[in-house]
């Protein structure tokens, strides 16, 4: 059974009547869905300026909004997420078999030691990074190595004493490029180097979310196009496509470590009716995601001129977001600005306590941030 995505969107009739508000020229496609009845607001108070998720200030692209919309009409449905890795695998250039839908990529993350280290073992990755799939492991009593990153080189990894640190008992090896928070990200060579490094019994685990916004960074994709048999990469349609409330993400792996994967969660349900016609739209509009990396670009050149204006050191790479370093004041710099309706994530998150992160926002939040945070320090 298979489904083109033209088919899917002409299946709902609603797509003709919601086109011409979602592509009329200037209108901001986060504002699509303003006016609605429905409390969003997720508990933030009115005003607030959101710069806490990493989300994507442009929003779904209109193609996207509409398969969303098309899928929501035919909600009463279930949503058959292994229909969606023939699409997948096209835009990769790479068979559906190689392809796993998930809940988010993180879904396939925190259930990856579930599957390949449930009877011991121990997992190296860095410190100071994205957690999920480490504290799945810490809960099964496994033994996490966490490696420091290099300070002096931005927070890069230190790929050197990672490689190190694999013995026997290592059951995985994960990297998140770019990383979350410090925008680190492996070249291809680097990413070549560590998979030909390990054990063949080693699963490499590469959590590439934020890859779209690089044109530099490597892949690990090459790697599983020659064949390798023991990498996992794993990638989203929640930060450069901008769907992250509709949880759509996937893994790309041989067959025979997705279905490992696969004995402990996924299934045909994993994906939402309304994701699933959104990842469709999505696919349509792959342009959406080089948008939203120009875009991402030109606002990190902003914040580094702000920043350098108030003298404040920061860590920072591709993807939408930048630390800052703010020491001893920390705490009180984030405090003063959540009492000013401005919400960013301390860096204690990812075992940096000196540092604040905040993600990307509009024009005027970001410039709402920057004037809060001049009066404060």
């Amino acid at each position: 059974m298979s489904l083109s995505r033209r088919q899917f969107l002409k299946s709902s009739a609603v797509t003709a009547a919601a086109t011409p508000m979602l592509v009329a020229g200037g209108v901001d496609y986060c504002e699509a869905a303003s006016g609605s009845p429905v409390d969003l607001s997720m508990g933030f108070p009115p005003g607030a300026v959101r710069l806490n998720y990493n989300e994507n200030t442009l929003g779904p692209s209109p193609q996207a909004i509409e398969g969303a919309v098309a899928g929501a009409r035919q909600g009463n449905r279930y949503a058959l997420s292994p229909l969606l890795p023939p699409h997948i695998g096209e835009y990769h250039d790479i068979d559906a078999d190689w392809v796993l839908m998930g809940t988010g990529s993180s879904e396939l993350l925190r259930l990856t030691p579930v599957a390949f280290a449930r009877h011991g073992g121990n997992v190296v990755s860095g410190l100071e990074t994205w957690g999920g799939l480490l504290t799945v492991a810490d809960n099964l009593g496994l033994d996490v190595r966490r490696i420091p990153l290099r300070k002096d080189e931005g927070y890069a990894f230190d790929i050197e004493r990672m490689l190190d640190a694999v013995d026997s008992e290592t059951r995985m090896f994960m990297v998140v490029t770019p990383n979350n928070p410090t925008g680190a990200t492996l070249s291809g060579a680097d990413i070549r180097t560590v998979a030909d490094a390990l054990p063949e019994d080693v699963l490499f685990v590469l959590d590439q979310a934020y890859i779209d916004y690089t044109d530099e960074g490597g892949s690990g994709l090459a790697l599983l196009k020659e064949g390798y048999r023991n990498v996992l990469v794993t990638q989203t349609f929640s930060k450069a496509f901008a769907l992250a409330g509709l949880r759509c993400g996937y893994g790309l792996a041989h067959p025979d470590v997705l279905a490992e994967i696969k004995k402990f969660g996924t299934g045909p349900a994993s994906i939402n009716i309304a994701g699933f016609g959104a990842v469709l739209g999505s696919l349509d509009d792959p342009a959406h995601a080089i948008r939203s990396r120009e875009y991402v670009k030109k606002t990190r050149a902003y914040y580094e001129d702000q920043f350098a204006d108030l003298g404040l050191d920061t860590v920072s790479g591709p993807p939408p977001f930048m630390l800052f370093e703010a020491g001893a004041r920390s705490q009180a710099i984030y405090d003063a600005l959540r009492e000013r309706k401005i919400f960013i994530t301390h860096g204690k998150t990812w075992n940096l306590p000196d540092y604040l992160r905040v993600s990307y926002g509009t024009p005027d939040e970001n410039e709402a941030f920057f004037t809060a945070l001049a009066d404060i320090i």
